[in-house]
């Protein structure tokens, strides 16, 4: 069983840089960790939305059973994507036997490589909040996240 967060996160500007979540996936390892929630916690709301055979992308998966747990449901064309090597290969190695089917790859969600309309759903829970870690006023964003957002949004 994963690691389950109450409450999101406070503000922290480590949040944008690669080697802390290098460092928090090599720490933390296979074990998985559900920071607003894992998938039962918004099933609820997915399910009606969802259809088998959609072709879904989860973006900033980190070390979270999401991938998996939709897989284990019967959607099983699940792409996850992460800017950290270290939570990649920790999820591809973890997945590997009880889900081959399951796609990993190293990506920025800013720069996203596929072509366009390759997925009919994507998912994201709370990978956004990096665009913002150097916000001082989440109420008042800069121009800078704002474009980095927008950008971001185009994207998917």
């Amino acid at each position: 069983a994963g690691m389950e967060r109450r409450r999101a996160p406070a503000a922290n500007p480590r949040y944008g840089r690669r080697r802390f979540w290098d460092a928090l996936y090599r720490r933390e390892g296979a074990e998985t960790r559900e920071w607003l929630g894992g998938l039962s916690r918004f099933l609820p709301q997915l399910e009606p939305e969802l259809r088998p055979g959609d072709r879904i992308l989860v973006l900033g998966c980190g070390n979270s059973a999401l991938s998996h747990d939709l897989h284990e449901l019967g959607y099983t064309d699940v792409t996850s994507i992460d800017f950290s090597p270290a939570c990649i290969a920790a999820m591809r190695a973890r997945c590997a036997h009880c889900c081959p089917g399951l796609r990993w790859a190293v990506m920025d969600i800013r720069a996203l490589a596929f072509p366009d309309a390759s997925f009919d759903v994507v998912l994201e829970k709370g990978t956004l909040d990096v665009l913002m870690v150097e916000e001082t006023d989440p109420w008042d964003v800069s121009p800078q996240a704002a474009a980095s957002m927008r950008r971001v949004l185009a994207e998917v």
